[in-house]
């Protein structure tokens, strides 16, 4: 099944039990009843089984002398540019600037909208608003959390909307006054006391220190303004959240903008009571989207040389996989189909093999990736091994072989078969709108400092059938 965005979401929606894609949740394997005999008859025997020996073992006793293995096939690969990535109403918004000294600069910010806690609501006689407190749930990070950040933000002018697709490389227009400027560096363990409440970590900021415009439009807005969410929206857009880039190191926060501490809270007086408050929030209706900005000049000349100038020969050393709509890695098997030249033969298992190129990357390793098939107009489509889950299909973090591995037996059988042309694989990093993450792979034939047997490699085993 195709999309017209690329899968940095997609791919999540085939291995997540939940209908939002971007989370990265593995999906509640489905096994198989083969496969549930091979798991009994394993424990029985209670001997732990490689599973790179899982196709020789559905063979019958006779037929394992015809079964052969190869990790020679051809395999050619190289790290390209991605157009962008679909980032509209994600699980987290990603707010940060990060320096990594392989892929340069990357800076992550968002726009949102929000809603009306209540519709119809009257702030009384003569309000005066006091503060309009801006409040962002933690979810995680990526980087250095000691690193110092400046977050600006500023008001939406133009509409934004909830059924509209949004992608990594777009803006929207903002207003030219500063709303807020605030430099911090977050706090992911302590508890926030707010008044009488003790709350879970979260930002906090101050919308109306630097000019008071947006509260007191807020607070002096017309009634038939507060009438309806769609009145609302036109009468306050959103806000748009930036950071001023760091100079090294640097963190990439995921904010949960869903969560009930996340929202904004004006504080206000009226000619009845000194003290009150009205809640404007983000919830599953809210418009909101990320943008990401990627500066590779000041990325490895290595990197820049195979992903920027195109100089494909270089995925033969190293491969590169990029989330925030960065940098894919498109795999060719040019010689799979003279498997066949020999006569017929039954796959048993084919395995994509890819080894992690840096000893100590720094920054955590990617927890998973993702493979799909191209086509002929830069589209795509899942892999049926998908459907059968991570465990079965792969993509995940190994660190016992210290890289990944795909499952991908009936896809090769196919490509072995079939007459039709073959556009490869393309390598994502699951997930790429909501988290930051990145990785080294060893490439198809890599010299010193690499390992040439850590090769990105496929791995046939096979029965002859004639």
């Amino acid at each position: 099944m195709k999309k017209a965005y690329p899968p940095a979401e997609l791919e999540l929606q085939a291995i997540s039990p939940r209908t939002i894609p971007d989370m990265q949740m593995p999906k509640l394997i489905k096994w198989s009843p083969a496969f549930l005999l091979i798991a009994a008859i394993v424990l029985l025997i209670g001997c732990r089984k490689d599973l790179n020996e899982v196709g020789i073992d559905i063979q019958p006793p006779g037929d394992k002398l015809n079964v052969l293995s190869t990790d020679t096939t051809l395999v050619i690969a190289s790290s390209q540019l991605l157009d962008s990535i679909k980032t509209d109403e994600t699980s987290v918004s990603l707010l940060g600037s990060i320096i990594d000294p392989v892929f340069g600069k990357s800076t992550a910010s968002f726009y949102t909208q929000f809603r009306l806690f209540r519709t119809g609501f009257s702030f009384g006689t003569n309000p005066v608003a006091d503060s309009l407190i801006l409040s962002l749930e933690y979810a995680n990070h990526y980087g250095d959390s000691a690193t110092i950040l400046t977050v600006k933000v500023f008001e939406l002018d133009e509409r934004i909307y909830i059924d509209s697709s949004y992608y990594s490389h777009q803006t929207a227009a903002v207003k030219p006054t500063l709303l807020a400027q605030k430099t911090f560096t977050p706090d992911f363990k302590n508890k926030v006391i707010v008044g009488p409440d003790t709350l879970d970590p979260h930002l906090r900021i101050n919308l109306g220190e630097l000019t008071t415009d947006l509260m007191d439009r807020l607070i002096d807005i017309p009634s038939d303004s507060m009438a309806t969410n769609a009145s609302f929206l036109n009468y306050f857009k959103g806000l748009y959240l930036t950071v001023e880039d760091v100079t090294s190191g640097g963190i990439i926060i995921y904010f949960d903008l869903l969560s009930d501490l996340s929202g904004m809270k004006i504080y206000y007086h009226n000619d009845n009571s000194d003290s009150l408050s009205y809640d404007y929030v983000i919830n599953s209706s809210t418009a909101r989207f990320g943008n990401f900005v990627h500066d590779y000049s000041l990325g490895d000349p290595a990197f820049r040389a195979q992903v920027l100038d195109n100089d494909s020969s270089l995925g033969q050393q190293i491969c590169y996989v990029q989330a925030l709509g960065g940098v894919k890695t498109n795999i060719r098997f040019p010689n799979i189909r003279h498997f066949y030249d020999d006569g017929k033969i039954a796959v048993n298992e084919a395995r994509l093999f890819l080894r992690t190129y840096e000893e100590d990357p720094g920054l955590p390793l990617a927890k998973f990736l993702i493979l799909v098939t191209r086509d002929s107009v830069g589209g795509f489509s899942l892999l049926g091994e998908q459907l059968e889950g991570t465990t079965f299909f792969g993509g995940y973090y190994d660190e016992r072989s210290r890289g990944y591995w795909f499952r991908i037996t009936s896809t090769i059988q196919e490509l072995m078969r079939s007459d039709k042309p073959d556009y490869g694989f393309d390598l994502y990093l699951s997930g790429g709108s909501v988290n930051a993450e990145r990785v080294l792979l060893t490439g198809t034939a890599p010299q010193s400092p690499a390992d040439p047997a850590d090769r990105m490699k496929l791995v046939v085993t096979y029965t002859r059938l004639e």
